[in-house]
């Protein structure tokens, strides 16, 4: 099976979809009759509330054959302006939006729990060392770790794991060897983002 693009939304939940998540179910069937979509669609908010108790980020992925497929969706001058309609209530602010090939089959999104991180290397030079670091990490997770760089920066790397609680995540990289790893990646490289998810699917059907 192909691995393929995955477009990645990061968002502030707006009060309305922090009521009710289905909010977004009416965009979703739109894009999941799109040609090139792969179904599901997940989405879901950041699990670590802010000092304030609140929750500062919501989450959405979408994967696609290849990007072609998306500009497609994007480009359709009917479809596209109903399913941006349907969507902005969810949002809260201000979205970033990355496209991002993994170096395997994200089935970290399956999973209960989903670590988002987000690099920037520190310099061009960097790259080779960091995609060192992070393929060893993704082959000692049997690949339940996967990371690329986006289409839109390709100094910019996001990371999605796997992990059955937040807590096994915090164990496995508090490890000597995980954790002489990660020192030196983010030495590497800055540590933008890092934040746990629990997506819920939605199109399966």
């Amino acid at each position: 099976m192909s691995i393929p693009t995955t477009e990645i939304i990061f968002f502030p939940p707006s009060p309305a979809y922090l009521a009710d998540t289905t909010l977004v179910q009416g965009a979703f069937d739109i894009a999941l009759k799109a040609p090139g979509v792969h179904k599901p669609v997940y989405h879901g908010l950041q699990i670590e509330p802010n000092a304030a108790g609140e929750t500062d980020a919501a989450f959405l992925f979408l994967n696609w054959e290849n990007l072609d497929y998306h500009a497609a969706l994007m480009n359709d001058k009917e479809n596209y302006p109903k399913l941006i309609e349907k969507l902005v209530p969810a949002f809260g602010g201000d979205t970033k939006m990355y496209h991002v090939k993994f170096s395997a089959a994200p089935v970290a999104l399956e999973k209960p729990v989903t670590e988002v991180l987000v690099l920037t290397l520190n310099v061009e030079e960097n790259r080779a060392k960091v995609v060192e670091i992070l393929s060893k990490i993704s082959e000692a997770s049997e690949k339940m770790l996967v990371f690329g760089e986006t289409a839109e920066d390709k100094n910019k790397i996001i990371l999605i794991g796997g992990w059955p609680t937040v807590e096994a995540h915090w164990e496995t990289v508090a490890k000597p060897e995980i954790k002489a790893a990660l020192d030196l990646l983010y030495s590497l490289a800055n540590k933008d983002l890092i934040v746990h998810t629990k997506l819920i699917p939605y199109g399966n059907n």
